[in-house]
């Protein structure tokens, strides 16, 4: 065989496994959430606000009370704590309305599959009642026409009979009068 032929039923052995392996790619994945991102960054600002809690610079270094700047950068860091959870309250909420919607959704497709199936139901089942109509309407024209078959054979017997029966008087006939003749 040669190398073209070899490369060639190498692609048709080949190909079919290749076709099947892009039909069943994995199908797109959601986009990530960003939860997780936003929890590492209140823990980042939770960090700070205890370093900021912890600082103790006030004037000259004699007192063991935050200076100005020490409550500012707490109450800065307490902000971004809150915004922070605002941000995350935010998300939670768009997660929880795309949970509803897409309850909504299949609580919808549901209804609407249902009643789908309802109606087929129904329309098949109409359709067996015509069916089951239409063989007791044929059934009842078989019963005629086999009633109707047996009347035309028993006229027909009976003609068969009369005309064997003419025809034997005739014949009797015929020989009554040839013996009469002579």
């Amino acid at each position: 065989m040669t190398a073209p032929a070899r490369l060639l039923s190498l692609l048709l052995l080949l190909g079919p496994l290749w076709a099947t392996a892009q039909a069943t790619q994995a199908p797109p994945v959601a986009p990530a959430s960003p939860l997780p991102r936003l929890l590492a960054e209140r823990q980042v600002l939770t960090r700070r606000y205890a370093a900021a809690r912890a600082q103790r610079n006030s004037l000259f270094g004699l007192s063991d009370k935050p200076s100005k700047k020490d409550l500012q950068a707490v109450v800065d860091a307490l902000q971004g704590i809150v915004n922070k959870d605002e941000q995350i309250v935010a998300v939670l909420n768009q997660t929880a309305q795309a949970a509803q919607n897409t309850a909504a959704t299949l609580q919808s497709t549901s209804r609407d599959d249902r009643n789908v199936t309802a109606d087929r139901l129904a329309e098949i089942q109409n359709q067996q009642l015509n069916v089951q109509e239409r063989e007791r309407r044929a059934r009842a024209r078989q019963l005629t026409l086999e009633d109707d078959l047996d009347a035309a054979q028993q006229a027909r017997q009976r003609r068969d009979w009369t005309i064997l029966g003419l025809g034997l008087a005739c014949v009797g006939l015929f020989a009554w009068g040839r013996r009469r003749g002579r």
